[in-house]
């Protein structure tokens, strides 16, 4: 049974903004445990691991945070059209023109072109998260920069 959110173009329904903000959560989630278990099993502390942040700044988050998402995204829907949360929440990441999956190279411009946004001093990162709730087909900059869509599966 489709939200009340969610739009319809042909036979797909565009997923609705509250179903994309859950799946990103729970993502987040995820590679927020595979980062603390990698850390933890690598033997550092929470304390050594404060150090780094601090003394290595933006590098050490790069390596820490930015690096496996990058990895867990573009791999994730460029295989599968989907990441685990996606997969939870009904929703995938298809081609705007064709429905079909949209491959690594779009899936990395897709992550990557988000990304750029959010480095952009964060507030252009929110209006391209908030986008969707005023595109018909409700789809983010970093959506159409690579040419597609995420709908219900």
């Amino acid at each position: 049974m489709p939200d009340a959110e969610d739009a319809r173009s042909g036979s797909h329904e565009f997923a609705g903004w509250g179903r994309r903000l859950a799946a990103v959560l729970i993502d987040g989630v995820i590679l927020a445990a595979v980062v603390l278990v990698t850390v933890l099993f690598a033997g550092v502390s929470f304390d050594e691991l404060n150090s780094t942040i601090r003394d290595g700044g933006s590098l050490a988050l790069i390596v820490l945070f930015v690096v496996p998402e990058a990895i867990y995204d573009t791999a994730m829907i460029g295989s599968r059209k989907q990441t685990f949360g996606k997969m939870a929440m009904g929703i995938e990441v298809v081609g705007a023109d064709d429905r079909e999956p949209i491959g690594y190279l779009r899936a990395f411009t897709r992550w990557l072109s988000a990304a750029f946004l959010w480095a952009l001093f964060t507030v252009p990162g929110v209006i391209d998260h908030l986008w969707p709730l005023r595109d018909g087909r409700r789809q983010t900059f970093h959506d159409k920069f690579a040419r597609c869509v995420v709908v219900r599966t």
